[in-house]
């Protein structure tokens, strides 16, 4: 046994795994199908107008503006409708004297119309058009570019690609989009103990949990997976996993970070790279491994469930937003009151799992290897390092998931 001999408080913890955050360079090109929650990689400078032409604005008929000056409901300006335009067709017939045609909104505008008509200001008998109310110049039309022009930026580089912006660059009709790419994260199991879901259980092992909440956690925030076969508590397998997991932007374990006999991977990781912090004051989570292996940055979670969700949302949630070049986390939260007394260890910053029960914040935590601490919890609240209790119907500031 290797009991810790100090550990990281959280705060220092945090900033120093933000700090090695450095933002991807990679980049690549995607399909606007594939573009949804991508950042972009450089400026779209518009080659095309959009809209490409002036447009109808709405269903009516368009006209001279000058002409319908004088209109009134008693006193209609009498045209004659020579045509009509639907959308996607071309005009053909010029808008002259007396005359005028019919347009569908979203239609090109005639030659020699500068404004439309709505329907419901007319009365038609044939092609007699009765107009009710006049219009001014440019009324009722959408003009050419008024959306965006040529040589404007669309989107720039930085921006986090989501339905509206997808719209606009396909509104300029490119069919890619230059993206970041998204940075690769191996996640690695350890452990004799730890079977695959799906296979039978000998005596002493268990499914593994932690690879799937982490696989959820890293996709949910910017990463592409690559899971790894679970390695088994002796140096031969751990450094066999570790070079193949170094291959990658970010390799995550879980399991074998504690200081028992048999956990082994700080040892490998130590002989391979640096070991920036192992052990952070936190509960749960304190067997937490940092580390720098060439180019790869390692975290080495606790082999517990909620021990290792828990440090997977409070600090690989935030490095890989910040690799990936997406906005900060920003969870919501609310204020409710204890629903009763909990407590906490002295010198640690707790997380505590609760539910939210009519209006007040439940505890929820049962234990560190009960997956059901997270799973049946609506958020967490934090406990400082210098507080032991904390009495019911005291507000606390609830963090959603």
């Amino acid at each position: 046994m290797r009991p810790f001999t100090e550990t990281l408080p959280f705060a220092d913890a945090l900033r120093i795994v933000l700090d090695a955050a450095t933002p991807i360079v990679r980049t690549e090109s995607v399909s606007l199908a594939d573009a949804d929650g991508r950042v972009a990689a450089k400026d779209l400078v518009a080659a095309v107008d959009v809209p490409p032409f002036d447009r109808a604005a709405m269903d009516g008929y368009a006209v001279v503006a000058q002409e319908t000056t004088a209109a009134s409901v008693d006193a209609p300006v009498p045209l004659v409708c020579v045509d009509r335009v639907f959308t996607g067709q071309v005009p053909v017939r010029h808008v002259g004297r007396g005359e005028c045609i019919e347009v569908a909104t979203g239609a090109p505008m005639p030659a020699g119309a500068d404004a439309v008509v709505i329907v419901e200001d007319t009365v038609r008998d044939g092609d007699r058009i009765a107009v009710m109310r006049p219009v001014t110049a440019r009324q009722n039309i959408g003009p050419r570019a008024a959306d965006i022009a040529v040589g404007q930026v669309v989107i720039s580089a930085g921006q986090l690609l989501g339905p509206s912006r997808i719209g606009a660059l396909a509104a300029t009709g490119v069919t890619t989009a230059h993206v970041y790419a998204r940075p690769s994260i191996a996640i690695l199991s350890t452990g004799n103990e730890i079977v695959a879901p799906g296979q039978p259980l000998a005596p002493g092992q268990i499914y593994d949990i932690n690879r799937f909440t982490i696989e959820s956690v890293a996709r949910r925030n910017g990463g592409v997976v690559a899971s790894l076969s679970t390695a088994g508590d002796t140096l031969e397998d751990l450094r066999a996993a570790i070079d193949a997991g170094t291959r990658h932007d970010v390799l995550v374990f879980s399991g074998g970070s504690s200081v028992g006999e048999r956990d082994l991977i700080i040892d490998a990781v130590r002989e391979r790279g640096d070991v920036i912090f192992h052990g952070i004051a936190v509960k749960p989570g304190k067997p937490t491994l940092f580390a720098r292996i060439g180019n790869t940055t390692v975290f080495g979670m606790p082999g517990y469930p909620t021990s290792c969700l828990s440090n997977a949302y409070i600090l690989l949630l935030p490095f890989l937003r910040r690799m990936a070049r997406l906005p900060a986390w920003e969870p919501k939260t609310m204020l409710l009151p204890l629903a009763r007394r909990i407590s906490s260890v002295a010198g640690r910053h707790q997380f505590y799992t609760v539910r939210v029960v009519n209006g007040a914040a439940e505890p929820a935590f049962k234990a560190s290897g009960d997956i059901t601490s997270m799973a049946h919890a609506d958020g967490y609240i934090e406990v400082p390092a210098d507080v032991e209790v904390v009495e019911g119907g005291t507000e606390v500031r609830v963090t959603l998931f």
